[in-house]
């Protein structure tokens, strides 16, 4: 991926997105699309209910330097909404090694969207030096597990109801 141009990505339904680095002035196009998630979405997602993002999480959000801080965006063509983000941070004290998250918009999940976007952030995370990308999941977010094993994470560590992914790049 470029690193600051957009990418057409086609999905596997057919279904097109523009991808692109997530930029300050996303700020609150970002609390928008978090707020229109579905409360699953979210609690899945932040492991917690969560109505909303504060103030605080967006600015750290798009708080980015596109090397130890990255995150992706899906915009519908179409519509010009977001609808997908992944995101990464490097893991302080262990070099090389960032924390991934993702989410999707509960109407374009299950077309491919998270896994096509986890693929791009590997791409950018390697780009930039990074070796090792981990993810914390719940052990019930069987779509998120899924997306991680198809993308060659495997199971590290869990405990309760928090799993530990991990893949090399």
């Amino acid at each position: 991926m470029p690193r600051d141009g957009a990418r057409r990505l086609t999905l596997r339904d057919g279904a097109e997105v523009l991808v692109r680095q997530l930029e300050r002035t996303d700020r609150a196009v970002l609390g928008a699309a978090v707020a229109a998630l579905s409360d699953r979405t979210r609690y899945l997602r932040f492991a917690a209910p969560k109505p909303r993002l504060t103030e605080r999480e967006l600015d750290f959000l798009v708080d980015l330097d596109h090397h130890d801080r990255e995150a992706l965006v899906a915009i519908d063509p179409e519509t010009r909404r977001g609808v997908g983000v992944v995101r990464y941070v490097a893991v302080p004290g262990e070099r090389g090694t960032v924390e991934i998250a993702a989410t999707v918009a509960d109407d374009w999940q299950g077309r491919g969207l998270g896994g096509a976007l986890l693929a791009l952030l590997a791409e950018r995370a390697r780009a930039e030096g990074h070796r090792v990308m981990r993810a914390s999941v719940l052990a019930e977010n069987a779509r998120s597990i899924g997306m991680l094993k198809r993308g060659g994470f495997a199971v590290q560590a869990g405990g309760g109801g928090l799993l530990e992914y991990e893949t090399l790049l």
